[in-house]
C-alpha cells in the first residue's frame, strides 16, 4: 500500500507542471473523443461502417501519441531520465506525425473519390508515398534529424536539429499541401450540406497546420526558441473536432456563430485573468480567498457575459443581438401577433418575407404528417439530399420531390396541444445561398414549442373573423334586393296591381334568398376544416355540370347574365362532387362579378378544352386583372386583393377542391386586361354518351349509403303507397317545421311533426313512419343520439339529416347514422326529389 502511495506520490509530483496538465488532458481527450466517434459510427450505421473511417481513427491514433510525446518535454520526467531518453522521445513525436498527416492525406483521397468524379492522379499517390517514406526513414538514421538534446528542466530545453530536419519540414508541409488540394477540389461538388463539411475540415486543418508550421519550424528551427512548443500539440484538438464532427455532424453551426461564442467566452475569462495579474500578488492565499473569488467570478460571470456579447454582436452583426437571441425574442411578438411575428422572424432568418409560411392539410402539410410521427426535428432539404446519396429510402424520395415542387427548403412542425400536427412552416432558401444553420434551427424550434397555441389560436380567430366579415359584406347586397323589392310591393298596394307584375317582385325575392343561402353555403365551406376527399364523386358530362351550377347560381339582375359567354364546343366526363364543383364555379363567378359596376365593359368567357392527358375548363374575365407579383399569392389562405369584405379564402378552397378531383387550377393574368383560371381535370377514358343525365331541378339532396346493420325492414314500410306516406319532420324551430310541412303537404305527405328526438321516437313508436326529416341539434335529445335509436329499433325507416352543420366530425356522424342529408332552409323540389329517391329506393329494396 506504501509502495503504491510512493509511486503515485512520484507520478504526480512529476506531472504537476501546466503545460504538462494540459497537454496530457488533450490527450485524454482525444481518446475519449476517438473512442465516441466509433461507438457513434457503429449505432448510427453498424460496425462495418468503422473500416471506411480507419484513415480518420488512425489519425486520432498518431495526434494522441503526438501529444503525449510533446507533453513529454514539460513533465519532471524530462530532467530525471536525461538527453538520450529525450532524443527518443523526440524521434517517436516525429514518427506520430507522419502517421497523423500520412492518415489525413489518404482521408482526403478516399473523400474526394467518393464525392467527385475524378479521382486522384497516380502521380500525386506516389508522390506522397515517397515523401511519407522518406519522412519515416531519416528519422531512423541517427544524426540525421536530431544530433542531440540539452535539458534544464521541464519545459526548459534545446534540440540540436540535424541536416535533415528542414527536408522533414518541407516534406510534411507538402503532404499538407496535397491533402488541402485534395478537399478545396470537393469544395464546390456535392451538396451544400457536403461542401458545409469540407470548410469544417479545411478550417480544422488551417488552424493546426498554421500553428505548427509558425511554431515548430519557425521558432525552433529557425530561432531555437523552444518555449511555444506546447502550443501547435494544444491546437491540433482543433482538425480533431472539426474533422470529426464534419463526419458525424448533419447540422453544422455557422462560423460567425462559432466566432462568436468563442471570443465571448476568450474575452470575458481575458478580463478575469487581467484583472487577476495586475492585482497585487499575494504569497499566501487562504481557502477563504480561493472560495470568494470563485463566488465573485460564478456570479459577475453571466453579467461581464452579456457585455461582452452586446458589443461582439454589435461588431459581427451589426446589432446589440445576434440572430438567435432575435428568434429567441419572438416568443412575446409571438403572443402578441403570430403573423407580424413570422414576418420578423424572416428578415431574422434572411429569406423572403412572402416565402415563409404556414400551411395546412389541405395545402401541404399532410405530406408531411407521417414523418413528423417519428421525427420532431425540422426537416431540411440539404440533409434530404445528404440522406438520399446512402440510401433510397421512399419516403424520403417523396419528400424531396414535394420539397423542390413547392421550392421548400425548410418544414418545422406545428402541433396542437395533444401532439397532433396542425401546420407545417415552410420556408424557402436564405438569401445568398446559404445554409440554415444549427444555431438557427434550435432557437426555432425552442420558440415554436413554446408559441404553437398561439398560431393555431390565432388562425382559428382569423377563420372566424373571416367568416363575420364575409357574411356580413356579401349579405348586404340579398338583404337589400329583398328590401327594395318589399319596398316596390308596398308601393304599388294603394294601386291595382296584376296578378303578373307581383309575381315579378316575388321571383325576383326568392332570387335573392336564394344568393344569400349560396352565399352562405359558400364562406362556411370555405372555413369548413373537414376533409374533401370524403366526399362523394359521380363521373358526369362537364357541360351538364356547368350549365347546372350556372343556372344555380343566384345573379343579381338579367344584366350580369346577359355579360356571361358559354363556348362549351368540347364535351367531356368529369369525377366529380356536383355541390363542391358548385362551389368552385360560384366562388370563380362571385369573383369575377364584383368587378362588374367598375369594369363596365367587362365579361365573362367560360369554354372546354380536351386534351390527350387532361381535360380543362377555361374561365376568364376581362376585368381589372392581377399584377404579377401577386399571382404566386391568390391561393394563400387570408389573401385578398382590392376587394373589401372578402374571407380571403375562397381561392385557396377552390384549390383544394380541385386536388381533392385529382385536378388543379392555375392562374394567369395580365393587368388592366384579363384574368384567367384554368380548371385542370384528369382525362378519363370515359364516353360522355354512356353517362346517364337526370334533371331533377335545383337539388341539394346528397346520397349516403343505406345502413341496415344486417335488420330486416320495418314490415309497415311495404304495405305503404306513395300517395299515403307518413313524413316525421324533426326539428326544435317552429319556422322550420311550418316551412317543410307547408312544403310537404303541397306535395301529397301526410306529416307528423316532432320538436325534439325523444318526443320523434315516441311518435315512431306509435305511429306507422315511412321517413323521418331529422334536425340535429336540439333540447332534450339532439338529431344524433335519436337517430341511433331508430336505427337499431326501426332499421327500415329511412332517416335524412335537415340541419345547417358543416363541420368534420358533424357530417362523418350523418354519414354513418342516416340515410342522406339536406341542407336547411330546404326547397320543396329538393324535398320532392329526395321522397321519390329514397321511398322508390326503400320500395324496390
Amino acid at each position: 500500500m506504501e509502495m503504491s502511495q510512493d509511486t503515485f506520490n512520484n507520478i504526480a509530483e512529476h506531472l504537476m507542471y501546466p503545460k504538462a496538465i494540459l497537454l496530457i488532458c488533450i490527450a485524454l481527450l482525444v481518446l475519449v473523443w476517438a473512442i465516441f466517434f466509433c461507438a457513434t459510427l457503429v449505432q448510427k450505421k453498424g460496425i462495418s461502417s468503422v473500416k471506411q473511417y480507419a484513415y480518420y481513427v488512425s489519425y486520432t491514433a498518431g495526434l494522441f501519441v503526438w501529444i503525449l510525446s510533446n507533453a513529454y518535454f514539460h513533465t519532471g520526467w524530462l530532467l530525471e531520465f536525461g538527453p538520450k531518453f529525450a532524443e527518443s522521445v523526440a524521434i517517436l513525436a516525429n514518427l506520430s506525425t507522419i502517421l497523423a498527416f500520412g492518415s489525413a492525406y489518404y482521408f482526403s483521397v478516399k473523400l474526394r473519390s467518393h464525392s467527385t468524379t475524378f479521382a486522384v492522379s497516380p502521380w500525386q499517390l506516389i508522390l506522397a508515398a515517397s515523401v511519407m517514406s522518406f519522412c519515416a526513414a531519416i528519422n531512423f538514421i541517427p544524426g540525421i534529424m536530431l544530433k542531440s538534446v540539452s535539458v534544464v528542466g521541464p519545459s526548459n530545453f534545446i534540440l540540436d536539429f540535424g541536416p535533415g530536419t528542414g527536408l522533414f519540414f518541407v516534406a510534411l508541409t507538402l503532404i499538407f499541401g496535397l491533402t488541402f488540394l485534395n478537399l478545396w477540389s470537393i469544395k464546390r461538388s456535392g451538396n451544400r450540406l457536403s461542401r458545409t463539411r469540407v470548410n469544417y475540415m479545411i478550417l480544422g486543418m488551417a488552424i493546426f497546420m498554421v500553428s505548427t508550421a509558425m511554431i515548430q519550424m519557425w521558432f525552433t528551427f529557425f530561432f531555437k526558441n523552444f518555449s511555444l512548443t506546447w502550443l501547435p500539440p494544444a491546437l491540433s484538438i482543433s482538425e480533431m473536432l472539426f474533422m470529426g464532427y464534419a463526419i458525424l455532424a448533419s447540422r453544422f453551426y455557422s462560423f460567425k456563430y462559432l466566432c462568436f461564442v468563442f471570443l465571448t467566452v476568450l474575452i470575458t475569462a481575458s478580463g478575469y485573468a487581467t484583472i487577476a495579474f495586475i492585482s497585487k500578488p499575494m504569497d499566501y492565499l487562504s481557502m477563504t480567498v480561493v472560495m470568494a473569488s470563485i463566488i465573485t467570478v460564478g456570479l459577475s460571470w453571466p453579467h461581464a457575459s452579456k457585455i461582452v456579447k452586446t458589443c461582439l454582436s454589435y461588431l459581427l452583426y451589426g446589432s446589440a443581438n445576434s440572430p438567435t437571441e432575435k428568434i429567441a425574442k419572438l416568443e412575446e411578438e409571438f403572443q402578441k401577433s403570430p403573423s407580424r411575428a413570422i414576418e420578423s422572424l424572416a428578415s431574422y432568418l434572411g429569406v423572403p418575407s412572402n416565402s415563409l409560411k404556414l400551411l395546412d392539410d389541405c395545402q401541404g402539410a399532410s405530406i408531411y404528417r407521417s414523418y413528423f410521427t417519428n421525427h420532431s426535428a425540422p426537416l431540411v432539404i440539404d440533409e434530404l439530399e445528404d440522406g438520399l446519396q446512402k440510401t433510397d429510402d421512399t419516403e424520403l424520395l417523396t419528400l424531396r420531390s414535394s420539397m423542390n415542387e413547392m421550392n421548400s427548403a425548410l418544414v418545422l412542425p406545428i402541433y396542437e396541444s395533444n401532439n397532433k400536427l396542425t401546420h407545417v412552416l415552410v420556408s424557402s432558401r436564405k438569401q445568398g445561398g446559404l445554409n440554415f444553420s444549427f444555431e438557427e434551427l434550435k432557437a426555432l424550434e425552442r420558440v415554436l414549442q413554446k408559441v404553437q397555441v398561439h398560431i393555431n389560436y390565432e388562425r382559428k380567430v382569423r377563420q372566424s373573423q373571416a367568416l363575420a366579415n364575409s357574411i356580413a359584406h356579401e349579405m348586404r347586397n340579398p338583404f337589400a334586393q329583398i328590401q327594395l323589392e318589399f319596398e316596390s310591393l308596398n308601393q304599388k298596394l294603394d294601386f291595382p296591381i296584376e296578378k303578373i307584375d307581383l309575381q315579378k317582385h316575388v321571383d325576383k325575392g326568392k332570387r335573392s334568398i336564394k344568393r344569400g343561402q349560396q352565399l352562405i353555403d359558400i364562406i362556411l365551406r370555405e372555413v369548413n376544416d373537414s376533409s374533401l376527399e370524403h366526399e362523394p364523386v359521380e363521373a358526369t358530362s362537364v357541360t351538364a355540370a356547368l350549365n347546372g351550377a350556372i343556372n344555380q347560381y343566384g345573379f343579381d339582375n338579367e344584366q350580369d347574365i346577359r355579360r356571361i359567354k358559354l363556348k362549351l364546343d368540347h364535351d367531356f366526363v368529369v369525377k366529380i362532387n356536383e355541390t363542391l364543383f358548385n362551389f368552385v364555379i360560384f366562388n370563380l363567378l362571385r369573383n369575377a362579378i364584383y368587378y362588374f359596376d367598375a369594369y363596365p365593359s367587362s365579361t365573362i368567357e367560360i369554354r372546354t378544352q380536351e386534351g390527350k392527358y387532361e381535360n380543362h375548363i377555361i374561365f376568364k374575365d376581362t376585368g381589372p386583372g392581377i399584377p404579377k407579383n401577386l399571382i404566386d399569392r391568390i391561393f394563400d389562405d387570408f389573401f385578398s386583393h382590392k376587394k373589401s369584405g372578402g374571407s380571403g379564402l375562397g381561392l385557396g378552397y377552390c384549390q383544394r377542391v380541385m386536388r381533392s378531383f385529382g385536378g388543379s387550377v392555375s392562374c394567369h393574368s395580365v393587368l388592366h386586361e384579363h384574368t384567367t383560371f384554368t380548371l385542370s381535370f384528369p382525362a378519363k377514358n370515359i364516353d360522355v354518351g354512356t353517362i346517364f343525365k337526370q334533371e331533377s331541378g335545383n337539388v341539394s339532396y346528397h346520397p349516403f349509403p343505406h345502413h341496415d346493420n344486417g335488420k330486416t325492414e320495418d314490415p309497415r314500410l311495404k304495405s305503404k303507397s306513395l300517395t299515403s306516406h307518413n313524413i316525421l319532420v324533426v326539428d326544435d324551430k317552429e319556422v322550420q317545421r311550418t316551412l317543410v310541412n307547408l312544403y310537404l303537404k303541397q306535395l301529397g305527405y301526410s306529416v307528423i311533426l316532432a320538436n325534439n328526438g325523444k318526443v320523434a321516437i315516441e311518435i315512431i313508436q306509435s305511429n306507422p313512419i315511412d321517413l323521418v326529416f331529422m334536425d340535429i341539434q336540439m333540447p332534450i335529445m339532439d338529431g344524433f343520439k335519436a337517430a341511433k335509436i331508430i336505427r337499431e329499433t326501426f332499421p327500415g325507416i329511412p332517416i335524412i339529416a335537415l340541419s345547417g352543420e358543416s363541420g368534420a366530425e358533424d357530417l362523418l356522424k350523418m354519414e354513418e347514422l342516416m340515410d342522406g342529408r339536406l341542407t336547411k332552409p330546404t326547397t320543396k323540389d329538393s324535398l320532392d326529389a329526395t321522397l321519390k329517391s329514397v321511398l322508390n329506393k326503400s320500395k324496390t329494396t
